[in-house]
């Protein structure tokens, strides 16, 4: 979440002449998460447990906000769908475009599209990017359970009917049947249950996280930005993640410098 406000600062028109570079990693403005899209039921969920009522719309409850103890806006809890965010950063009109929210709902890549959808977050061409990923981005959204033994196939159509159900709009059968045929490996006749756990965590890393940030990288680029990106494969001896999770191997670090998406370079 940190790296999504970092962009969301880094075109808001208040602060963009402040900034001169801007670093990514393992996230952007254009994840599903990045942005709260129905920021009046949080505000309706947060006036109702700290006693701040007033107006949905009209009524600022900032100040009564600002009047409660530090322990009382830590207990506030919103119980956001899975896949999505509760705090987040929201299109007020102000700091962030209205119209932000809208441009944001289509997230494919096509050709050199200059004012395509997505495309207001990467408008900052003056100033250089450096977008990174780490192997696995999803580790987080599985159980400990889960991570350790894996699970079957049943309960991966779960999770990804649920991801698919809260990140998009249109086609959700079509884009369940996609995500489940391009991410089984068909040359393995039975799928054991770390098999089905690294391919579930291929696909919520993919679209969730890896795909926004690359998409982002290529309007970057195709604004006429320097464009850098990193992918972090180091694995730590340390870890708290399970061995049998193979996704991070070895200790690299690969860096493709002058990377642009829109010459193919």
């Amino acid at each position: 979440m940190a790296q999504n406000n970092i962009q969301k600062i880094f075109v808001s028109i208040f602060v963009a002449e402040l900034l001169h570079r801007v670093v990514l990693l393992s996230g952007s403005g254009l994840s599903p998460w990045a942005l709260q899209k129905d920021p009046l039921a949080v505000k309706r969920r947060v006036a109702e447990q700290t006693g701040c009522h007033g107006d949905l719309v009209e009524d600022d409850i900032a100040p009564c906000l600002r009047s409660k103890p530090l322990r009382d806006l830590l207990a506030v809890h919103l119980d956001p769908p899975r896949f999505l965010p509760g705090f987040a950063p929201f299109a007020d009109g102000a700091v962030l475009s209205s119209t932000l929210s809208t441009s944001m709902q289509d997230t494919g890549l096509v050709g050199h599209e200059r004012h395509g959808p997505g495309f207001m977050l990467s408008e900052f061409p003056d100033r250089d990017l450096l977008f990174g990923l780490t192997t696995t981005e999803s580790y987080l959204d599985l159980s400990a359970q889960d991570l350790e033994f894996g699970f079957n196939e049943t309960r991966r159509d779960r999770i990804l009917r649920t991801y698919v159900r809260n990140s998009y709009y249109f086609h959700l059968n079509e884009i369940f049947s996609t995500l489940k045929n391009e991410y089984t490996d068909w040359e393995k006749p039975v799928q054991n249950p770390l098999n089905v756990r690294d391919s579930t965590l291929e696909v919520l890393s993919d679209g969730h996280t890896v795909s926004p940030l690359i998409k982002l990288g290529y309007l970057h680029a195709a604004n006429g930005g320097r464009t850098y990106f990193m992918h972090f494969r180091h694995q730590s001896g340390e870890r708290d993640f399970p061995q049998a999770l193979n996704f991070s191997q070895g200790p690299k670090t690969s860096v493709n410098s002058d990377y642009n998406p829109a010459d193919g370079q």
